[in-house]
């Protein structure tokens, strides 16, 4: 597993973009207001923004209020060649997920999420192959 960049799951995505963009001075790569997510290029590790109401239908966790003490702050995102072997394979190592592989075709990848000892949301990631 390569670690391909840290998502910050935020509560007011204009907000975020804001401090990130003018104050931080960090360049956007990627930004689609309409999906609110931004990727800022800070090197060789990237960091996206994302509204927290959006990662917990991404996860599963639908019913957790979006305040929740337990709502995820970050993720860590590892790409990985093929997630469903991944899976198997960390599933194999009693590893237990919080869902199964999935696509999430809106972002143009296949992925699945975990969590550390101490409750850190993980997530390992594959691009689908666009058509055409």
């Amino acid at each position: 597993m390569k670690l391909l960049q840290i998502r910050l799951l935020v509560k007011d995505f204009r907000k975020s973009i804001s401090f990130y963009k003018n104050q931080l001075e960090l360049p956007i790569s990627l930004y689609e207001e309409d999906m609110e997510y931004a990727l800022f290029d800070t090197g060789e590790t990237k960091m996206e923004l994302l509204p927290r109401n959006v990662m917990v239908g991404g996860v599963g966790e639908e019913n957790k209020p979006v305040d929740a003490e337990t709502q995820s702050l970050f993720l860590f995102q590892f790409k990985v060649e093929d997630v469903d072997k991944a899976y198997k394979h960390l599933r194999e190592k009693d590893i237990m997920f919080v869902n199964e592989p999935h696509d999430r075709t809106e972002w143009g990848a296949r992925i699945a999420h975990l969590r550390d000892p101490d409750g850190n949301l993980i997530e390992i990631y594959t691009m689908l192959e666009r058509d055409g």
